[in-house]
């Protein structure tokens, strides 16, 4: 590699000043070097915060569907609290809330499969 040098006088006094290509260069070489392991490390936390997003999406779309499920729940409950008849007619109404709740049931596997 070649050498480089700059002369200058100051106050009568002349100096020479010897740049080395090679070391320019290897400055420039870390320098690149720092870059790409700083890019790869964000990269890689890139990464790890998309999955950790996709997992919360997940989750939280399940966490709706269970209060879903739940809303309705509560409503067939509510139904079955204002009918005020026979011990057979609560009966036939328990009957039909538990066909609902798991036709829900079945909905919900449906959905999450």
């Amino acid at each position: 590699m070649g050498v480089k040098s700059i002369e200058f006088e100051f106050k009568n006094i002349k100096f020479v000043v010897i740049m080395s290509i090679n070391n320019t260069l290897s400055s420039i070489e870390l320098k690149v070097n720092k870059l790409v392991e700083y890019y790869t490390e964000l990269k890689k936390k890139n990464s790890e915060l998309d999955s950790e997003k996709t997992q919360l999406f997940e989750k939280l779309n399940a966490k709706e569907i269970e209060i879903s499920s739940l809303q309705e729940k509560i409503k067939l409950i509510n139904i079955s609290k204002t009918v005020d008849v026979s011990s057979d007619d609560i009966k036939n109404t328990r009957m039909k809330i538990n066909s609902y709740v798991r036709e829900i049931d079945k909905c919900i596997a449906l959905l999450n499969s």
